[in-house]
């Protein structure tokens, strides 16, 4: 009875602080300056949006951290260094709320204490956290004025969960997906152990059991390490690479609490990347394939059609405990399923020599999804924005792109 108490109690509190930050944001005016906040701070999306408005955008741009001595990776250390025009807080600092309550634009990647319903002199951006099957949680309090995605069949969805309109989703690719392009250098590689020389496969694993902030826990299912139907695929992938001198890489999801203590993998985690400079994004760019499930990653790396193997040993499991949202997931799918020790050389194989079919664009499923396939998604962002502004009778808050930056894009496809 006490639990179902507190519980109501931290409810009406929580109502109550949104009353509140819904008035503020109509009585206090808006200020020139942006906000940006992502989780983590060297999440992709937040990263490229930072950069993105120090080229394009005239107002300070306030980047809401829990660590602000982060520097970001080091092909973007120049610019996001650049402490005239980006302004480091810690997320819940005092300071951090007040220009919240003020900015006349707002980007997060998970939403935000201001993720209200705005007023029309505010701009709210949700850059989201990727796209894929996975049904979305704790999203019926975030609000935005517009929300952002890299496909056209589950930016629908995600128009829908957040009760958008189709006129306020924008379809123009993740902003971390422009991370493909940057070089990832031989120095980096060494530092992460990697072998430069060799060609690269990255298994890019959802969590099953996830540790989070606050010290919440959760479930969606038994960890892959350990299970005796794993391991034998496992083995099968880390002889298959060896055996075709690649190098096969595991970067767990950052909440994940599974060891992936196979021999034959490197394991890659957060801290690592960040020692060498590297975002996970620039990571993937750098890699010939990728082995991944339900995670939303493998949707963003469609972008590149590079082979894209799926193992998904527990997916009915997933399906149970965290949910799809999707029926028909295994008939899209952009690439083969990896099931047993044969279908996983057999994906390796095909990497290793190059074959057409292996790729995204030879599976049917590659069009159902309807993935942005160019990168620049940064600027393609900022563009719709300004004519999202213009539709609407507001403002146009970014300027124009320059030529070398049209070109830039140009190059990128």
């Amino acid at each position: 009875m006490k639990a179902v108490t507190r519980a109501s109690s931290l409810a009406a509190l929580a109502a109550a602080s949104r009353g509140v930050i819904w008035a503020l944001l109509r009585v206090l005016p808006a200020r020139r300056h942006a906000v940006v906040h992502g989780w983590p701070d060297n999440e992709g999306n937040a990263i490229e949006v930072v950069r993105g408005l120090r080229r394009r955008y005239r107002g300070r741009i306030y980047w809401l951290m829990a660590d602000p001595a982060y520097r970001g990776p080091a092909f973007a250390a120049a610019e996001l260094g650049d402490s005239t025009r980006i302004v480091r807080l810690g997320k819940n600092s005092l300071r951090a709320i007040w220009f919240s309550l003020t900015a006349e634009i707002t980007f997060f990647t998970h939403g935000l204490y201001t993720a209200v319903e705005a007023p029309r002199n505010r701009l709210v951006v949700n850059l989201w956290h990727g796209d894929g099957p996975k049904s979305a949680r704790d999203t019926n309090l975030v609000r935005s004025t517009v929300v952002v995605s890299a496909t056209r069949l589950w930016g629908a969805d995600k128009a829908r969960i957040f009760g958008l309109p189709e006129s306020s989703l924008a379809v123009v690719g993740n902003p971390r997906s422009d991370q493909f392009a940057e070089p990832l250098r031989e120095d980096a590689c060494t530092t992460m152990g990697l072998d430069p020389t060799r060609r690269r496969v990255i298994w890019l694993p959802t969590y099953r059991q996830a540790s989070g902030p606050r010290a919440r826990s959760w479930s969606d299912g038994d960890k892959l390490s350990g299970n005796d139907d794993v391991a034998p695929i496992v083995r099968a992938l880390a002889k298959g690479a060896e055996r075709l001198s690649l190098e096969l890489v595991i970067k767990p999801h950052p909440l994940d609490t599974d060891t992936y203590s196979y021999p034959g993998l490197r394991v890659l985690r957060g801290p690592e990347l960040d020692a060498a400079g590297v975002s996970l994004y620039q990571l993937i760019g750098g890699c010939d394939a990728l082995i991944s499930d339900i995670s939303s990653v493998w949707v963003d790396y469609l972008a590149l059609n590079r082979p894209i193997g799926f193992f998904i040993p527990d997916l009915d499991e997933l399906n149970a405990q965290r949910g799809l949202n999707i029926d028909n997931l295994e008939e899209i799918l952009p690439g083969p399923r990896i099931e047993n020790p044969e279908s996983a050389t057999d994906f390796l194989r095909k990497v290793g020599a190059g074959s057409a079919d292996a790729q995204p664009a030879a599976y049917p499923g590659a069009a159902v999804i309807g993935v942005v396939s160019e990168l620049g998604g940064t600027d393609r962002l900022f563009d719709w924005l300004t004519d999202f502004q213009r539709r609407r009778g507001r403002p146009s808050l970014f300027s124009a792109r320059r030529p070398d930056q049209l070109q830039k894009s140009d190059a990128a496809t």
